[in-house]
């Protein structure tokens, strides 16, 4: 399989998280399971693509990253209320940027741990995060 580009992965992501129901399931396993949305999505890409990735094997460079993120996306939630709409637009799209970079990071991982024909990664995911009804969470990202 060829490894998406960050260009490809980055299209699959909005178009995907823009369809009924995905950003909210995505979201609410941010923020319930502790869940990576570009691993989500990442996961989601491939297996429609008929292929599966090991999640375990990339979640090593997502924690090196998440107190950045967890503390960006705190502080952005904490001023939305104080913000004008300009300011906080701004943000929201430097959250944006630090979303794209941790996609470029991830796909560089997947060079490394290259994604086999199969499914299955998604599931595996959510039950490592101890998501009850994995299987139903799995149709809800679906989109």
């Amino acid at each position: 399989m060829n490894i998406p580009s960050p260009e490809q992965f980055w299209q699959f992501s909005e178009q995907h998280y823009a369809r009924p129901g995905v950003a909210q399931a995505c979201l609410q396993l941010q923020d319930e399971h502790g869940a990576n949305v570009n691993l989500l999505l990442l996961l989601l890409m491939l297996e429609e693509r008929g292929f599966t990735a090991e999640p375990a094997a990339l979640l090593p460079q997502l924690a090196s990253r998440a107190g950045l993120f967890n503390q960006w996306r705190r502080l952005r939630r904490q001023l939305k209320a104080r913000l004008d709409n300009d300011d906080y637009l701004q943000l929201l799209q430097h959250e944006l940027e630090l979303e794209r970079w941790q996609q470029q990071e991830l796909l560089e991982q997947l060079r490394q741990y290259p994604p086999a024909p199969g499914s299955g990664g998604l599931l595996t995911y959510l039950t490592q995060l101890q998501v009850a009804d994995a299987p139903l969470w799995q149709l809800k990202l679906a989109g």
